[in-house]
This record gives structure tokens, C-alpha cells and sequence, in this order.
């Protein structure tokens, strides 16, 4: 059974359309046409081996013909021909059978070959009248009907034709479909339409794919036969025939031959054709290239729906690649590290940035989990913030690639995506930001370095005091060293007169003029004293310095526990030539645990804080007013208010006032970053808040509020808290 079926699948032809079934049909009726005939013959006498010879003559060359599934013109004068042997040998009584042979071949061949088919058979008929003696009225009936039979056979052939090419097209289009979604690159998508346009009729000989880079025109993809300068040509646009640029637009298509279709292939280099079809490809509303095809005649169906739905489907895949191609480079080379993974955390991708950042290779992170690389506690605050509503933020975190290798600062985001099938994956985003740090770190330095600048004639003038003091008690201290010198060189002069009573009078009286001389009462009442102030003097001085080392100490990126109470003294004290001549300072110290912190971020907020507050005493132009710093602990946090008597703060610039580069101050005076860089320290740096309250032309408050470091209450004790002197 399976061997009849493989024999049969070989034997059968053009199974596959609807013609070939119709065919093969009509050829089944035909094979038995010799039994027939034979059955028809018997006791025809001599004509009987002759009409037999014919009939399996004839069938024998319908069953090659189907097998070619193509006749040559001629063969209907020779079938004609065994017919009429058949029909004399059968006396016509076997007449009814020749229209099977009329309906099968009228299957096969062009119109005009339908034309001999009629005139054979009119022969056929005369002959039946003339030879055989068949009754006119009899003739010319069977000719009518063999010439409709004729026509009908002719007309279902047509479209049989026509619904086989149309489907023809379809799986055209649907392997063309199938083949550009499978495409990886433009190349292979442009392979595939120009494979599928060939494909498209039998009349295609040339498929050209060109793009549009305004005003050029270049060839992107060529197919079939093809001049040898069409690969690569670039031409431009306004050479094109005017029918052709005027169907450039999204859902156009023009045929156009004669002198255009020349003027065509000539701008393309292809050899001549009659016709030529052209299809624009677009995205959106842009037509960035069209296809072209190129055929030999016209041809017998509108190809219009099939060119334009390829070149649409190329477009769109062109289109899509091309985005592709261009994320692809995006992903390549962005400097920010980039991670796919599964749901559960298998990473898929990493971009070549994320490999350089984790220090492994891109082959040693696929397949690894991603939540291995971060630290656990930045990995729950990217579920977190992931989970949480609204737009995704960049949070800090530290990533790492192996076990014990230094852990890499990054502002990381996270975020969970659903892909086109369905599935869900991590899409995680880190930025490198451990040059940014460093940067901001020697920026924050720089910039208290540039207030100690800004502070330095009043600093020096603070050291210059208790340094004059201390140079006059000192000049003090040599004069009277010098006199004490003179009251020992006469008691040694009295111990060297001995006994002789002249000789000692006079030196116990020079002991008194000398005495008398340099006020000895005074020295030693007043020598102990100038010790004492310069050394009160040379202790002053120690402090300032202590206060401008502890101030502008650059610090380390880690926070540290410090006595926040401490270091509001030291900057007080580099602050106080800028205070002293405006404004007394009032403090009051609340007992404060140890704040983690960045101390010398605080020191710059207060600094800020405290100079702000100057000079709007200064601006307010009242007299001497008041500043007042004071810390407490308030429901967790550690509070620094710093309040002055100044002008206050306007409703109608509360709202800018910690903008980057807002000032009140005159041009020239102020460069607006101060209490804005007061805010990024506060807020940024550390987690907490500022904000104030004001009066106009009563003065403002401004209140600073620091989480603690821990929830133990730790004192402030100088063994555990961050050397501020």
C-alpha cells in the first residue's frame, strides 16, 4: 500500500494547485478510454486494430503530456488526426468519448491555440459527414458541444490559473513574512525580499532594493538578472521618472512602461524590460526606500496588494533591525553598566561597561545571579524602590564581582519589564560613581579651603592680638632678664670684697643704686604676670589653629561618630572676625549623643549658617544684633537652629531661596551657592533636613535636622568621637 502511494505521489503531477487537481482529474476519466474504445470496436471488422493502435496512441501521449504538464500547438492536428480513425474504426459510436479528450486538453495551452483546437474539430465533423455518412443534423450538434466544452475547459484552466498564482503569491508572502522575522541582520532581511519578489510572477526579472538618503539614491539589495554596474550604484533621487517620485509616499505603488520603464532601468543599469513596478518602503510617514521590480512583459495579474504588503513587511523588519542595531550601540558602548535577568535574578546580558565595572568577563557573569553581586542591604532597598509607586529612582549601592574584591560605588535602579512573551525580567542599571565622589570630595575640601580664603584677614587678624601680647610681654620679659643680670653682677661683686669693711659698704650701696635702678619690686611683681599672658596669648593662637585644622580637615568619604557641639566651636572660632564686629553669638549646647556623620560637611553648614546670618545683620543695618546657635536631640535627630536679628526672608523669594545661583546680595558680593550647597550637604550627604522660619525685618531661624547614627544613646565622650581639634 505505502508503495502504490509513493508511486502514485511520483507519477501525479501539480497536485499541489487547484489546476493540477482538475488536470489530474480529467486525466483519471481518460486512462480508461482504450477499454472503451475496444469494447466499442468489437466486430468493426479490418478498422479495428487501426481505431485500437489510435486510441492507446492517444492516451499514451495525453498521459506524457500530463506528465510535462505542457502540449506543443502541433499535437492537436495529430490527435486530431487518431481521433478521426477512432471515430471511422467506431462507425462515431464511440464519438461521446472524444469529448473527454476535448475537455481534458482544452486545459492546456494559450487562447490562440484554442483556435486550432475549434478547427481540428470542425475537420473532424466534416469528415464524420463526408466519410462515415453522419447525418448533418447529428454533426453539427456534437461540434457545438465540443466547441463549448472547448471554451468552458479554456475558461476553467483561466482561473484555476488565476487562483493558483494568487495563492502562489500568498505563500510567497507568508515565507517571506516567516523569513524576516528570522532575519538578524538588514542583509539577510533584504535576501529574503528580493528572494520573495523574484518569486512573486514569472514575468520578474530584476528585483532592486534602493534607500533614500535625500537627495541619493543608492542600491541596497539587487536580485535576478542584473547589469553589471547595479550592485552599490548610487544615483540621485530627481533622476526618476516623475510617475515613479510622485508614488513615494507611504501606501503608494506605480507600474509604469514605455518611455518611463526605459528611463527606469537605464538610471538602474538592468537590462531592458517592458515594465517596471515600484512599491515605496516607509516607517511612519517617512519613505526612506523602495523596491523596484523589473519584468519582461506585463503581467497577466495586479501585483499591487502583493508588492506593496512585501515591501511593507520589509520596511517594518528593516525598520526594526535598524533600531536594533542602533540600541545595540547604544548598549555597547554606554558608559553605565547594564544587566537583563530572569525573574529569579539569572543574568541574561551584560554590556561590556557592566563587565569592566564587576572586573570579569562578560561569559563569567551569564547564568550568575544578580542579586549576588550587590550588597543585601542595597539589594532590599532596590526591591524596595522597585515595588514602591511612581518612577523608578537611582539609589546608592555597592556591586562587586567575585567574593572579597573591593565593593564598587554605583547609583544603581532596578526594574522589573514584561517581554513580548510574557515573561518578566530584571532590567538593572548602574552608574559608576566613585570619580564622581572623589570630584565632590575635593570640591567640598576646595570650597572650605576658598571660606578659610574668604576668612583669612579676619583669622589673621584673631592671631594677631594675642601674638602682640605676646611679643610685648616677651620684650617685657628680655628687659628685665637684662636687669636681673645687672642686680646679680653687684651681689657678686659684694661677695668678692670680702671682709674688708670699705670695700663691702660700697658694693651693699651699688647693690641698692641698681636696685633702685631697674625697680626690682617691679620686675619681680610684674615678670610673673607677663609670663602668664603670654602664655594665655600662645594658647589663643593654639586654639585658632586647632579650629582651622579641625575645619579644614578634608575628611574620608565613611562617616564617623563626632561631638557635633565641638565642632560648632571650632567653627565659631573661625568665624569670629566675620561675627564679632555685627553681631554678639549667643550658644547654647543641648547634650547630644554621637551623630555619624560627614564632620566636615557640618562644619561647612555652619559656617554657611553662621556667615549668612552676619551679613543679614549687616544688610539690616539696625546695629549690633544677635546670633544664636543652639543643638538639641528631637524625636530622633540631632537639631542645629541657627537664628540671627537680620532682615528676614520675603514670602516672595522663600521659595528660591536654596536654589544653585540665587542671591539677594549685590553683583559682585554673593555667588548664590552657598545655602544651596547647605541643602545638598544636609539632604544629600546625610539623609536629613533644613528648612527656616522668618520675620521680615525681625530675622530668621534656620533649623537643621541630622538622623542619629544608632539607636543606643551614646554621650559625647572624646575617646569614641571623631577628633574635631
Amino acid at each position: 500500500m505505502a508503495r502504490a502511494t509513493l508511486w502514485l505521489q511520483r507519477w501525479l503531477r501539480g497536485v499541489d494547485t487547484m489546476l493540477g487537481l482538475v488536470r489530474t482529474l480529467f486525466i483519471a476519466v481518460l486512462v480508461p478510454w482504450p477499454v472503451y474504445s475496444l469494447w466499442a470496436l468489437y466486430g468493426a471488422g479490418w478498422m479495428a486494430v487501426a481505431s485500437s493502435a489510435s486510441a492507446l496512441l492517444l492516451t499514451g501521449w495525453l498521459c506524457l503530456g500530463y506528465r510535462r504538464q505542457r502540449f506543443p500547438a502541433w499535437s492537436w492536428i495529430a490527435e486530431g488526426a487518431c481521433v478521426c480513425v477512432i471515430a471511422a474504426g467506431s462507425g462515431f459510436a464511440a464519438i461521446g468519448l472524444c469529448f473527454k479528450w476535448v475537455n481534458f486538453r482544452g486545459l492546456y495551452g494559450q487562447r490562440r491555440e484554442k483556435y486550432l483546437a475549434a478547427a481540428v474539430l470542425a475537420v473532424i465533423a466534416v469528415l464524420g459527414m463526408r466519410v462515415s455518412g453522419v447525418e448533418p443534423a447529428d454533426a453539427v450538434p456534437l461540434l457545438c458541444t465540443g466547441l463549448v466544452s472547448l471554451v468552458v475547459t479554456h475558461m476553467l484552466a483561466e482561473g484555476c490559473s488565476v487562483r493558483d498564482r494568487s495563492a502562489h503569491r500568498k505563500r510567497t508572502l507568508a515565507l517571506a513574512g516567516s523569513g524576516l522575522v528570522a532575519s538578524a541582520t538588514r542583509a539577510e532581511a533584504m535576501e529574503v525580499t528580493t528572494t520573495a519578489a523574484l518569486r512573486m510572477d514569472k514575468a520578474v526579472s530584476a528585483v532592486v532594493i534602493l534607500t533614500i538618503a535625500r537627495p541619493a539614491l543608492r542600491v541596497a539589495a539587487a536580485a535576478g538578472r542584473l547589469g553589471a554596474e547595479t550592485s552599490g550604484l548610487v544615483t540621485e533621487l530627481a533622476r526618476l521618472p516623475a510617475e515613479i517620485r510622485a508614488a513615494l509616499r507611504p501606501g503608494g505603488y506605480v507600474t509604469v512602461d514605455g518611455a518611463a520603464a526605459a528611463e527606469a532601468v537605464d538610471l538602474l543599469r538592468l537590462p531592458r524590460n517592458a515594465v517596471v513596478a515600484v512599491a515605496p518602503m516607509s516607517s511612519g510617514e517617512a519613505v526612506f526606500g523602495m523596491l523596484v521590480l523589473a519584468l519582461e512583459q506585463p503581467s497577466a495579474d495586479d501585483l499591487a496588494e502583493a508588492v506593496t504588503a512585501l515591501a511593507d513587511r520589509a520596511a517594518l523588519t528593516l525598520d526594526q533591525l535598524l533600531s536594533r542595531t542602533r540600541l545595540s550601540i547604544v548598549v555597547e558602548h554606554s558608559a553605565d553598566a547594564l544587566i537583563l535577568a530572569g525573574e529569579a535574578g539569572a543574568i541574561r546580558f551584560v554590556n561590556p561597561a557592566a563587565a569592566a565595572l564587576l572586573g570579569c568577563r562578560s561569559s563569567e557573569l551569564l547564568g550568575r545571579s544578580v542579586w549576588q553581586l550587590m550588597n543585601d542591604d542595597d539589594a532590599a532597598k532596590l526591591r524596595a524602590a522597585e515595588s514602591a509607586p511612581g518612577p523608578p529612582m537611582a539609589l546608592p549601592c555597592r556591586i562587586r564581582g567575585h567574593d572579597g574584591a573591593a565593593w564598587a560605588e554605583v547609583e544603581a535602579m532596578m526594574k522589573y519589564v514584561t517581554e513580548h512573551d510574557g515573561s518578566r525580567s530584571i532590567v538593572f542599571t548602574a552608574h559608576d560613581v566613585s570619580e564622581r565622589q572623589r570630584l565632590e570630595l575635593e570640591l567640598r575640601h576646595a570650597q572650605k579651603l576658598e571660606s578659610v580664603g574668604r576668612l583669612a584677614a579676619g583669622i589673621a587678624h584673631e592671631i594677631n592680638t594675642p601674638i602682640q601680647f605676646v611679643g610685648d610681654n616677651l620684650r617685657f620679659l628680655d628687659s628685665a632678664f637684662a636687669d636681673l643680670g645687672r642686680m646679680c653682677a653687684a651681689y657678686r661683686e659684694l661677695l668678692a670684697a670680702g671682709p674688708e669693711p670699705g670695700a663691702a659698704e660700697e658694693a651693699r650701696r651699688r647693690i641698692d643704686d641698681t636696685a633702685d635702678e631697674i625697680d626690682l619690686e617691679f620686675v619681680l611683681e610684674e615678670a610673673p604676670a607677663a609670663v602668664a599672658q603670654a602664655l594665655e596669648g600662645i594658647g589663643r593662637v593654639a586654639h585658632i589653629v586647632r579650629a582651622m585644622k579641625a575645619f579644614g580637615h578634608p575628611g574620608t568619604e565613611e562617616k564617623g561618630k563626632a561631638d557635633l557641639n565641638e565642632a560648632i566651636r571650632n567653627t565659631l572660632v573661625v568665624a569670629a572676625n566675620e561675627i564679632k564686629f555685627v553681631a554678639d553669638v549667643e550658644t547654647d549646647y543641648g547634650d547630644l549623643p554621637l551623630v555619624r556623620c560627614h564632620l566636615g560637611d557640618i562644619n561647612q553648614v555652619v559656617l554657611n549658617l553662621v556667615v549668612n546670618a552676619a551679613h543679614a545683620i549687616g544688610s539690616a543695618d539696625r546695629g549690633r544684633g544677635t546670633i544664636r546657635v543652639s543643638t538639641r536631640l528631637d524625636d530622633g535627630c540631632a537639631v542645629i537652629e541657627v537664628a540671627d536679628t537680620g532682615t528676614g526672608v520675603s514670602p516672595e523669594i522663600a521659595d528660591r531661596l536654596f536654589d544653585p545661583f540665587f542671591t539677594t546680595k549685590e553683583v559682585g558680593s554673593g555667588t548664590g551657592q552657598g545655602l544651596a550647597m547647605v541643602r545638598t550637604l544636609v539632604a544629600d550627604r546625610h539623609g536629613g533636613t533644613i528648612d527656616f522660619t522668618s520675620v521680615v525685618g525681625e530675622g530668621t531661624v534656620f533649623t537643621v535636622r541630622l538622623p542619629l547614627a544608632d539607636d543606643d544613646d551614646l554621650r559625647a565622650d572624646p575617646a569614641e568621637a571623631v577628633d574635631v581639634g
